[in-house]
């Protein structure tokens, strides 16, 4: 049995390990994770040689576009009052090929310039296996867009006097019979109504300067976008600020629009959605902020919850509601002129007067009234229609994502005018896109092993020393309270030695005394003279 000094000794050892062991965990905690914040700081940023500057070059997450039409299966007839029935057709599949044309560093690298490069392919197995009923060639019945634009142009003039307002609507008609057009309806194919459609209206608007294009178009490919191919675009690189990571600062050589209402409305602000300032773990409940060039505004997206993507916990942020409020329910939508319905966003002004409205896909979350004038088969969903960024807590990144959009048209009724006096006033939804990508296999391989299992072992080695000190402190104690019971017990075993050796030692002294005096009434003799006993000692 060891010494009650070694145990001691072993004691106080293990209680100084356990000590250390404790202090290292808790003091170690936060540079170790100041640590590896610097490390993805450091490695988010977009800078030459960092692990997100290939990314953001070519993102290797693929894009795809799902487009849906809206076909009016009762052109007759609508053109002749009644109210549009309308047909969903799709989804017609494309891959969104993006590239950063020509990219420089300018202001002692804080910030990033490039031309878009934006390409449209068009996936025809893809389509064919989710949409068996039409394709590129069918051909399909929208609202007649030219001829809207035009009536509301000359409409909403207040220089045109009403008289020439009325001569307008009489050259309209004629105009009309000349070009053998059919009153409020127009039909082209899929391809025509998406990428291009010769137009006599619309050629007439842009030779006067009043259209982007002489053809008809829902769609514009990005390679040909003129402000892409000769304005670049800069965006913050997050040398000295990661908060601004990829945050635009001009775009498409514009720092604001000239959209709406308001200095702040116009404000080009935010990223385009495909990463964020790192490190949200620490505070997931703030705002994030996209520019969306199909909103032609910067949009604030909130935390809703936390959730997983194929195994990876992410951050799911989507659009509020305020943020599609009329300005009665909401008054800083008065600079969006939100004047009407709930739910619509008015780019009236941002598509060169053309009455075009956005919303989400299949009017999720608008006013229910804006179904009255129109026949729409297919009930809005918020799982299959609302638009959702799914963000990675440590890096920014967004890993699963849906950009869902619907453009509508506004038919609207004019005293001064009577071309338009027979339809009824609606909005008549044109095309919905949901644009959406998300991370491949082989970068969530990446993204584990180069992150998330250094992360997890950073914590778990965290309260493996704390398991461990507080073991080796049990020990300690366990070890002290042996030494402490051994102490007592060796005590008491001496005090029962002690106790013992005494009854010993009595009992022998009990043993001689009575040999002694049976010896001595061996030599007892009786005095019979006398009558007395003597005690006569053998030894004498």
């Amino acid at each position: 049995m060891p010494s009650s000094t070694c145990q001691r000794a072993c004691a106080i050892c293990c209680a100084i390990c356990g000590v250390v062991l404790l202090v290292v965990a808790f003091a170690g905690k936060a540079p170790l994770h100041r640590f590896i914040d610097q490390m993805i700081v450091q490695q988010v940023r977009i800078l030459p040689g960092s692990a997100t500057y290939d990314n953001w070059v070519k993102p290797p997450v693929p894009v795809h576009d799902d487009i849906y039409l809206f076909n009016i299966t009762n052109p007759v007839e609508f053109n002749n009052g009644s109210i549009a029935i309308l047909d969903v057709i799709g989804p017609f599949v494309y891959s969104k090929n993006e590239v950063k044309l020509q990219p420089n560093f300018t202001g002692d690298l804080e910030f990033a310039s490039y031309f878009d490069g934006e390409t449209f392919t068009f996936l025809e197995e893809d389509t064919r296996t989710r949409n068996t009923k039409t394709d590129l060639n069918s051909t399909i019945f929208i609202p007649n867009l030219p001829l809207l634009t035009v009536v509301a142009q000359i409409a909403h003039n207040k220089l045109l006097p009403d008289a020439l307002k009325k001569a307008c609507e009489e050259l309209i008609v004629i105009w009309e019979q000349e070009h053998g057009l059919t009153g409020l309806t127009l039909n082209g194919t899929v391809q025509e109504i998406l990428w291009g459609k010769e137009d006599p209206i619309m050629k007439e608007l842009f030779a006067l300067g009043l259209a982007p294009s002489p053809k008809l178009a829902l769609q514009v490919n990005g390679s040909t976008d003129a402000d892409a191919l000769t304005k670049p675009t800069v965006v913050y690189t997050g040398k000295s600020d990661i908060s601004q990571v990829d945050g635009y600062h001009s775009y498409h050589g514009r720092s604001s629009s000239t959209c709406w209402g308001s200095a702040a409305a116009n404000v080009i602000n935010g990223s385009e959605g495909t990463m964020f300032e790192p490190l949200f773990i620490y505070n997931k409940s703030r705002p994030v902020t996209i520019y969306n060039d199909q909103l032609f505004r910067s949009v604030q997206l909130e935390f809703v919850r936390e959730s997983s993507y194929k195994d990876l916990p992410c951050y799911v942020y989507k659009i509020p509601d305020w943020a599609l409020q009329n300005m009665q329910n909401n008054p800083t939508n008065e600079a969006y002129y939100a004047y009407i319905y709930s739910g619509l966003l008015n780019i009236t002004q941002c598509a060169q007067n053309v009455p075009l409205y956005l919303s989400k896909s299949m009017f999720l979350d608008a006013d229910t009234r804006l179904l009255e004038n129109i026949t729409l088969h297919v009930a809005p969903n918020r799982t299959l229609h609302d638009t959702y960024l799914c963000i990675e807590p440590y890096t920014g990144a967004v890993i699963d994502g849906h950009k869902r959009v619907q453009i509508s048209v506004q038919i609207e009724q004019y005293p001064i005018l009577g071309v338009l006096n027979q339809s009824h006033p609606a909005f008549v939804p044109l095309i919905s896109v949901d644009e959406h990508g998300s991370i491949t296999p082989h970068l969530i391989s990446e993204l584990r092993t180069k992150l998330l299992i250094p992360i997890f072992i950073a914590h778990i080695s965290f309260y493996i020393l704390i398991a461990l000190g507080v073991f080796v402190l049990l020990v300690s104690f366990a070890v002290h309270v042996k030494s402490v019971a051994d102490k007592y017990k060796v005590k008491e075993d001496e005090e029962v030695l002690v106790h013992n050796e005494a009854i010993q030692a009595g009992s022998a002294t009990g043993a001689e005394s009575s040999e002694h005096s049976e010896k001595s009434d061996l030599y007892l003799s009786f005095d019979g003279r006398n009558s007395r006993y003597y005690d006569i000692d053998p030894d004498s």
